[in-house]
């Protein structure tokens, strides 16, 4: 926390965190320091979402959702916060999207799901049987206005959905899992982060030499892939359907595997749309469109407070510091992306 009285400050703030340890079971003090301004919880565009206003809406949340003491009980609340922040800042990533891309939703479809979200939101079962990340998700519907989550919902499936027909994303790629020649010591996490930072180092050319090398000798390698959403719908969330052509992405398609995939984007195109291509499945659009706001987190510059974590790119939500599922990176020799 920048400005005057910094010592008096820390000393206040630990004592804070341990009152709202013992009141609200909260992992995560209320005075760290915030991205640029005091007391903020995350920035987009300038606009400030306060830690006053995660609060309450946690506070709400674990009152609504009587499973979510589960969550205090095993010291996981810091779960729950972040799962808040993520709806808020995605609140404001869709309404930007929205405004500038002209995408408008029909207010009764709004409302009768508003309305169902509603009646399917029963109390769960607070014996422990509930995964946290079911706790998480069904207490954060339940802290937040449904006709603002059912209206978020619609917008985001209807992106998703005019971009799932047309969109088609060529690129080289290297795997690195349990058992390959990258694999060597560390995390596959850090291989994975180490390579597509090699691959971004130079120009494009360079990074396509690597991967050329990686296939030569007969690595898990491949060179000229395209996909679209409709035709790998297991991976249409992913970063390969974000990021910009001449980047590297380093993601991982499946946390059970422990594999990650290491890509370079050679194209990109929004008009691929051919009699070939099968129609998108309506899950596709609801899982695709989060992605295409990926490019709105580097414009609106979204920052987390550290107190809270990273805004993890991959996943599009906050993930603790060193636990983010990917990174996008620019070829250095190619120009801003």
């Amino acid at each position: 926390m920048r400005g005057y009285g910094i010592v008096t400050t820390v000393i206040r703030c630990r004592r804070l965190s341990v009152v709202l340890l013992v009141v609200l079971g909260l992992a995560l003090s209320a005075c760290s320091s915030g991205p640029s301004q005091v007391n903020a919880a995350a920035i987009v565009a300038g606009k400030s979402i306060g830690v006053d206003r995660v609060q309450e809406l946690v506070a709400k949340a674990v009152k609504a959702e009587p499973a979510a003491q589960v969550l205090a009980d095993q010291r996981k609340l810091d779960l729950l916060s972040r799962a808040v922040i993520r709806q808020l800042v995605l609140h404001e990533l869709v309404a930007d999207y929205a405004a500038k891309n002209n995408v408008t939703v029909n207010e009764e479809q709004v409302a009768k799901l508003s309305a169902d979200l509603s009646a399917s939101l029963k109390p769960l079962p607070t014996d422990g049987s509930v995964p946290p990340s079911a706790i998480v998700e069904q207490a954060v519907n339940k802290a937040f206005d449904a006709d603002e989550i059912a209206r978020d919902y619609l917008l985001l499936a209807t992106i998703g959905g005019v971009a799932a027909a047309s969109l088609a994303v060529t690129f080289d790629f290297i795997v690195i899992a349990p058992g390959t020649a990258e694999e060597g010591s560390g995390s596959m996490r850090d291989k994975a982060t180490a390579k597509a930072k090699e691959l971004a180092r130079g120009s494009v050319e360079d990074a396509e030499r690597i991967i050329d090398e990686e296939v030569k000798t007969g690595g898990q390698a491949g060179k000229g892939e395209t996909i679209t959403p409709a035709a790998a719908p297991e991976i249409a969330g992913s970063l390969l359907f974000g990021a910009p052509k001449n980047s590297v992405v380093a993601f991982q398609p499946n946390a059970e595997s422990g594999g990650w995939v290491v890509a370079l984007i050679r194209e990109r195109a929004t008009d691929a749309k051919s009699a070939e291509q099968p129609t998108p499945d309506p899950k596709v659009a609801t899982v695709l469109g989060p992605r295409l706001l990926q490019q709105s987190v580097r414009d609106l510059d979204v920052r987390i407070s550290p107190r809270y974590g990273v805004w993890d790119i991959a996943s599009m939500g906050v993930a603790a510091e060193g636990e983010t599922t990917g990174e996008v990176y620019p070829i250095a020799g190619a120009g801003a992306p």
